[in-house]
């Protein structure tokens, strides 16, 4: 372990780290129960924290109102994770729905991921994204050949207005490999509940392994951007805004149904920034919820010399997000370099206290690609896809046919 870590901090002043020890056997000893003002934020601070929310949740009026939605590539089918998610979501039998939007797949490999999904005990609604009936209903609407994971979100949610009792819709990524079944009300709990009244609900957890920190988007780019731009323009409330969010990227959130179904949807890697942003537009009450005390997924490449794949194309969407959220504020790129180091540091020096290694060439490797990146011309984002109230108000039961066309492609038995 001594040889895994380097610590060239001794002759560096280090300012503003902030260290962080998990008791994972006590939670009364993490008792951190602070408040920004800008959104609220929802501890874990007993070792009963689910109680709660589960006791809630499995009321048949509250639970029954709620719909998991699980975006996935149909190759994560044949991962360990997926299955292990199903495994867990099984066990949730106060849930309302499931709908599982699959990407990728040929009609063999649909029918195939499906019988993943069958012995889920819940109604399901599993849909195949790439059916031809699909593509020449998107043109249908003027929509082009679209994929990813913002199009998947979109067309889920055309899926979920056609339930009426479901009035909140969590989301999950299908890669998760800590994942545990409490998310789920966790999530859904401040929207269910009128003492709580949220409209949406964002989850954050630390990300990291016994190979050390992950998250490098968030760590390394997406923070010390905010920070950079915030300096430069410290009235931005909407720079504010997205600060007080622990984990901004998470694929974990809960939004009202309603709410959904009147957001256009972006199609690039910024959808979780962008979707934030139009939070604080819309003026809904906001709630992060601390969800874990570990949280993992599959790891993206790097690419630092293709900026189209991994974390290089993730990161220049992420940044054009950004500064369109940020509305025409600027930063200083000598800055931007400065904090990207400061958190380079402060992050090797928590994952020492904590025992866990810290690869240095990685995040360096990491740092100077995200640095460089502010440098360059950003990429257009395409156009987002138009809301279903949108498409509803000028097509009327364009989102029954919509649901016609999922409901054709059911082959296995179920509750469909």
């Amino acid at each position: 372990m001594d040889e895994a870590i380097e610590n060239p901090t001794s002759d560096t002043f280090v300012t503003g780290a902030l260290v962080v020890y998990r008791m994972r056997d006590d939670r009364n000893s993490m008792a951190d129960f602070h408040q920004n003002g800008t959104i609220t934020t929802l501890h874990r601070l007993t070792g009963d924290h689910n109680l709660e929310a589960l006791s809630y949740v499995k009321q048949e009026k509250h639970g029954q109102a709620i719909a998991l939605v699980l975006p996935c590539l149909v190759s994560e089918c044949e991962g360990t994770a997926l299955p292990r998610i199903v495994d867990e979501i099984s066990k949730l039998d106060w849930l309302g729905r499931i709908i599982v939007g699959i990407d990728g797949a040929s009609a063999e490999s649909f029918n195939s991921a499906r019988e993943i999904f069958a012995k889920l005990p819940q109604n399901k609604t599993i849909v195949w994204n790439d059916d031809p009936a699909m593509k020449a209903f998107d043109s249908t609407l003027g929509i082009g050949n679209i994929s990813g994971k913002g199009s998947n979100l979109w067309r889920c949610i055309g899926v979920a207005t056609n339930f009426q009792e479901i009035s909140t819709l969590v989301f999950h990524d299908a890669d998760v490999t800590t994942y545990d079944g409490s998310f789920v009300a966790k999530l859904a709990h401040p929207i269910i509940d009128s003492r709580m009244g949220f409209n949406f609900v964002k989850g954050f957890y630390p990300r990291f392994d016994n190979n050390g920190f992950n998250g490098r988007l968030t760590r390394l780019l997406v923070n010390p951007l905010l920070e950079s731009l915030s300096a430069a323009d410290p009235g931005n409330d909407q720079l504010r805004f997205l600060q007080a969010f622990r984990y901004p990227l998470a694929g974990e959130f809960a939004i009202e149904r309603s709410l959904a179904a009147s957001l256009p949807m972006p199609v690039h890697w910024g959808v979780d920034i962008a979707m934030l942003s139009t939070m604080r537009t819309r003026g809904c009450r906001v709630a992060q919820t601390d969800l874990t005390d570990r949280y993992d997924h599959k790891h993206q490449s790097l690419s630092t010399e293709d900026p189209n794949t991994g974390l290089h194309r993730m990161a220049r969407e992420v940044i054009s997000t950004i500064f369109d959220a940020a509305g025409g504020s600027t930063i200083d790129p000598k800055v931007f370099k400065d904090n990207i180091d400061n958190a380079v540091i402060a992050n090797r020096v928590n994952a020492i206290s904590n025992g866990l290694p810290s690869n240095s060439a990685q995040e360096e490797a990491a740092a100077k690609l995200f640095a460089s990146l502010v440098q360059e011309p950003l990429p257009s984002l395409p156009n987002d896809l138009p809301s279903w109230e949108v498409i509803q108000s000028e097509a009327p039961g364009r989102c029954a046919d919509l649901l016609s066309i999922v409901e054709s492609q059911s082959i296995s038995e179920g509750r469909i």
